[in-house]
């Protein structure tokens, strides 16, 4: 009886373990491919449309779910919440537009621990020293691919002012995603599921979205309609219930790691797109950051 608990058990590591790398791996070649599609377009023409499909979709799981809500406790939690998302998603689709998708991805992810840190320090939380020397190399991988990104040597090799936008989006993604942490955490306390919090979670990007191209939306659409869903679908439907199923059967330590392993899958799939090139320095940042996410994965596994 006990070895086929085990036996169980295994299979359903194995299925979490599956499940992460493939929500890694379709994440990484969906920034890729809408990289080079919002190039000739306005950037939130994807995300109005996209995440309105995904909040109908996670809005119809959540019905089955009949969950009784407090929504005068939730709605503060909810607003800041929805003002996060637009934060990390936003402002990780508009950086796309202006810097190579493995940067974008590096920076979000480097940017949040320091964020962490600086949140951490006016809560007045005791911060290892360790975890203050991770700190300072994620910060300098971040500079050296800002510098990347200034000097040229980017797989964007053409420097042009509006990169400098990018750099601002992608930094504010990691405060965004680390505010999304503490606020969806705060709807789960509220006796909130996955499926409630996704379904209400980007209510403002897609009024944000639809205000900033109500112009072209339908058009654009019914004209782009294959691999918008394509995308949608493959991209961010799939990824998020993947990592919802890695999450139900793995450690947090391995969820985390897999998602640090985001930005080299990146970097490798984006030599697939012809307007960009390898990028030594490129690389060099995304491993670094790879390397001090995993020791800070590590070190934090190790005081639980």
């Amino acid at each position: 009886m006990l070895e086929i608990v085990q036996s169980k058990q295994r299979k359903m590591y194995v299925v979490g373990i599956v499940s992460l790398l493939a929500s890694a791996i379709l994440t990484s070649i969906s920034q890729v491919y809408y990289a080079n599609k919002v190039q000739l377009v306005h950037p939130f023409l994807f995300t109005g449309i996209s995440f309105f499909i995904t909040a109908i979709f996670f809005q119809m799981v959540a019905m089955k779910q009949r969950v009784q809500v407090e929504w005068k406790r939730a709605f503060l939690p909810l607003l800041k919440l929805n003002l996060a998302s637009v934060l990390a998603f936003m402002g990780f689709y508009f950086a796309l537009k202006y810097i190579e998708p493995a940067i974008v991805s590096s920076l979000e992810m480097g940017a949040g621990p320091l964020f962490v840190l600086v949140i951490a320090l006016r809560t007045r939380v005791h911060i290892p020293r360790i975890q203050w020397w991770i700190a300072l190399g994620t910060l300098g991988a971040c500079l050296l691919l800002i510098y990347v990104i200034f000097s040229g040597n980017s797989g964007v090799t053409e420097w042009r002012v509006e990169n400098s936008w990018g750099i601002v989006t992608s930094i504010f993604c990691g405060l965004g995603a680390v505010l999304c942490t503490i606020y969806s955490k705060q709807l789960s306390t509220l006796g909130w599921s996955s499926s409630m919090i996704l379904s209400k979670r980007f209510i403002a990007i897609i009024i944000l979205s639809f205000i900033a191209t109500y112009d072209t939306l339908i058009l654009y659409f019914l004209e782009n309609i294959a691999w918008i869903m394509m995308v949608t679908i493959m991209g961010v439907l799939i990824p998020m219930y993947l990592l919802q199923k890695g999450i139900q059967y793995c450690e947090t330590f391995i969820v985390m790691m897999s998602l640090c392993f985001i930005p080299v899958f990146t970097f490798f799939f984006q030599l697939l797109d012809p307007r960009l090139t390898w990028s030594s320095l490129t690389f060099t940042g995304v491993c670094l950051l790879l390397i001090l996410g995993i020791l800070s994965m590590w070190q934090e596994q190790k005081n639980v």
